[in-house]
């Protein structure tokens, strides 16, 4: 399976923990990623249900006869105490151990990574399950953490090599995504496109 995963158009909040804190698309925000993701024809769309994600996915598939698949499995990680607050106004240390070991630190009445891992890596079995086999991409308009976090488990890259990774608003990664005998998700990266 060919898996286009895509982190929704800008919000103008780079640097905060918005997770199901949901800010509304910058105007003009779609019109670099219309110009970068043009013409890709998707055999699914599905998106996160947060507005960010939502509004992207609607706007890029605009004006055709596809429509938007919502899950709420796809949603951001809940930062809980943490979340919608910039990074300075989270304890350094704390912030940091969660970059550093994100299995062991939990943020404040938040959601745990196993939580966050499990719920997306049920999704990603699910979309393998469902390919029909016929080579076209598809589409899943979600959140920076997501991304992360399907290369990790896909690729085998360690998560925190993974924070090194750019990804911006409407960075698109493209995965094959296939299942090995022992019934385990594997793949490659194939593409990552930058805005």
């Amino acid at each position: 399976m060919i898996l286009d995963l895509l982190r929704h158009a800008s919000t103008g909040r780079a640097g905060h923990l918005d997770g199901r804190t949901d800010p509304p698309l910058i105007e003009g925000a779609m019109d670099t990623l219309y110009r970068c993701h043009a013409g890709i024809g998707w055999s699914r769309v599905i998106t996160s249900p947060r507005r960010r994600a939502l509004d992207t996915a609607h706007a890029l598939v605009a004006g055709s006869n596809q429509f938007c698949e919502i899950h709420p499995d796809w949603a951001e990680l809940d930062f809980g105490d943490w979340d919608g607050l910039h990074f300075d106004e989270v304890p350094a240390e704390q912030l940091a151990g969660f970059y550093s070991e994100p299995h062991d630190v939990v943020p404040p009445n938040g959601e745990s990574w196993q939580q966050f891992q499990a719920r997306v890596e049920a999704q990603l079995h699910r979309l393998v399950d469902e390919d029909d086999g016929d080579g076209q991409p598809v589409l899943v308009v979600s959140h920076a953490g997501v991304l992360r976090l399907v290369v990790s488990r896909v690729c085998g890259m360690s998560l925190s090599s993974l924070w090194a990774m750019r990804i911006d608003y409407g960075t698109r990664v493209r995965l094959r995504v296939e299942r090995g005998e022992d019934g385990q998700l594997w793949g490659e990266l194939l593409e990552l496109r930058q805005p």
